[in-house]
């Protein structure tokens, strides 16, 4: 589990150059920029203040888009090179939130889940649980409406931006996206040898920790999930 990041470098093509005039007796600076075209400067232009502005501006939109920060230590895989990105994080036993659509005549209200393990895969969102503390034991299916076996799926669900790209953020982001949308409806199959409302009910009810002996086993595995 020594994949938890992985550095890319990225070819840099210098685009301006900025030079600084200065008079050693007098003080005086001036600033002047110069546009850089195919490897060669152009003719220099005087630094205006609104060219600065914009500088620093896009220096720190940039740097809001490159993935950095403390790793957290439930992140087990990530990976942000444009076209394969891929986060991979657990989260032990807790109580949350759950949203019921009207429709389940389920109360909404809090419970345990199992413990999970959430994979982000570009823009899509999956979800599995296993028992214990160690996520490459056996996995199991996500005992939840709105899940599939390969795929949560999140309707509507609508959040701002993630904003500061760092890895706490991405975190943060996707568990949000999954438990503040509603459970609606079960995704293929029934996703615990039991009934799912009623369980939810049950648990709603009772505070009791998520009965293991509930859970589906399903044959991915950590280690396919984190080529």
């Amino acid at each position: 589990m020594n994949n938890l990041t992985k550095l890319f470098t990225t070819d840099l093509i210098p685009q301006m150059a900025i030079i600084l005039y200065g008079d050693e007796k007098e003080n005086n600076l001036y600033l002047e920029r110069r546009n850089i075209i195919n490897g060669k400067m152009g003719t220099g232009i005087p630094l205006t203040e609104e060219c600065i502005k914009d500088i620093a501006e896009l220096t720190f939109s940039n740097s809001r888009k490159e993935l950095h920060g403390v790793i957290p230590s439930n992140m087990l895989y990530a990976d942000s090179r444009k076209g394969y990105e891929k986060y991979v994080w657990f989260e032990k036993p807790q109580k949350k939130m759950h949203y019921f659509h009207k429709d389940l005549n389920i109360p909404n209200g809090e419970f345990y889940t199992p413990s999970l393990l959430y994979i982000v895969s570009r823009n899509t969102l999956s979800l599995y649980a296993f028992i214990g503390d160690n996520p490459e034991s056996q996995l199991y299916r996500a005992p939840y409406f709105n899940v599939s076996e390969i795929y949560v799926c999140l309707g509507n669900s609508k959040l701002p931006d993630i904003g500061e790209l760092t890895y706490q953020n991405i975190i943060n982001y996707w568990e949000k996206m999954f438990w503040q949308s509603e459970f609606t409806h079960i995704l293929s199959t029934n996703p615990i040898k039991s009934n799912l409302s009623l369980l939810s009910k049950k648990l709603t009810e009772t505070g009791e920790p998520f009965p293991n002996e509930e859970l589906i086993p399903v044959s991915i595995t950590l280690k396919s999930l984190i080529k």
